[in-house]
């Protein structure tokens, strides 16, 4: 069993759910829907400076779901090439 953590900007929540299903990754996670952080592009803070806000996805599978959910994170870099996004696997 594996847990992945996936931290991105939450305007583009929709389209990464959208990808996992495409990838066939079953629809079962959970969502933080607020995270606060700084990366490697601009801080998402939910302030008056910095007012965009991440989002957590987590989502418990077998190792053999990892390449279906890296590919999915894959179409989504490719079309936010401007977003970081990132991907832990424990």
């Amino acid at each position: 069993m594996k847990r992945v953590e996936i931290v991105a900007a939450q305007a583009i929540q929709e389209d990464l759910l959208d990808a996992l299903e495409h990838y066939g990754v079953p629809k079962k996670y959970t969502i933080i829907p607020i995270a606060h952080g700084v990366g490697s592009t601009n801080p998402k803070l939910g302030n008056e400076v910095w007012p965009e806000e991440n989002f957590i996805l987590i989502i418990y599978c077998q190792e053999e779901m990892l390449d279906r959910i890296e590919q999915a994170i894959t179409l989504i870099e490719k079309k936010y090439d401007q977003e970081g996004i990132g991907y832990f696997v424990l």
